[in-house]
């Protein structure tokens, strides 16, 4: 009899101890990959075409300098002659930087653009994961990035090559987790010449029509969006900062 209670505890303890380690193994964040259909699928995400938000941003223009017009024109050329021909690197080195710094993007201790950062978080139990191609936030120190508000991804050329919406929507929800705020996060992803402009506010994810950067208004009114996203960014910072006063 003895022999008979000690077997049924001994299966207790074993079958209590089998079933906290399954519960522990479930709990394990589940990696997601790159895929846009896996991450809108995870996270009950539908990309909208229609969004106010994301009209907002995009209807804007303002006055671009002639020597800056010399400088896009030259630029536009290039990409058309040697885009095809380039890889993200090259892409960044010798497009990409020009648009940035012809937008103004930097403001001194507020805002700044970094390029190739990491960024990950787990969230609702899904592990995510990416190398940001770039990416404009609030600085911390002199060299890291703080608080992120913007992320643009690059096609990759290679075979099996990440999927460039579903790196940037990644990292914006990412940033949505972190910031903690009811701000929208803002994004854009490159196919070849195409620049594709989104949002990200709580559920709602919106996505542009395609820019082509070898056309001379479409170019223009990607310098527009990126003036235009430093205005807004700066409101997002000046409302953070009342709020903490």
């Amino acid at each position: 009899m003895f022999a008979e209670y000690f077997l049924q505890k001994s299966f207790r303890i074993f079958a209590f101890y089998q079933n906290l380690l399954e519960n522990m193994e479930t709990k394990k964040p589940i990696k997601l990959k790159s895929d846009i259909d896996d991450v809108l699928d995870a996270f009950v995400l539908k990309r909208n075409t229609t969004c106010q938000l994301l009209d907002t941003w995009l209807d804007y223009q303002t006055e671009i300098s002639p020597k800056h017009q010399e400088t896009l024109e030259e630029k536009r050329l290039t990409l058309i002659e040697e885009g095809d021909g380039w890889n993200e690197e090259e892409l960044k080195m010798r497009f990409l930087a020009f648009l940035f710094d012809i937008a103004q993007i930097d403001e001194p201790d507020k805002i700044k653009l970094f390029y190739e950062r990491p960024l990950s978080a787990v969230i609702d139990n899904y592990e995510l994961s990416v190398v940001c191609d770039a990416m404009v936030a609030t600085p911390k120190g002199i060299g890291k990035p703080k608080k992120p508000y913007f992320f643009l991804q690059e096609f990759k050329k290679q075979k099996n090559a990440p999927d460039a919406e579903g790196q940037m929507l990644m990292a914006m929800l990412v940033a949505q987790y972190e910031n903690k705020t009811d701000q929208p996060v803002y994004g854009c992803w490159l196919q070849g010449k195409n620049w594709i402009f989104t949002t990200l506010h709580e559920k709602n994810y919106c996505i542009s029509k395609q820019f082509d950067a070898s056309e001379k208004n479409h170019l223009y009114q990607i310098i527009y969006a990126l003036r235009h996203l430093k205005i807004l960014i700066l409101k997002q910072i000046e409302q953070s900062e009342t709020k903490i006063k």
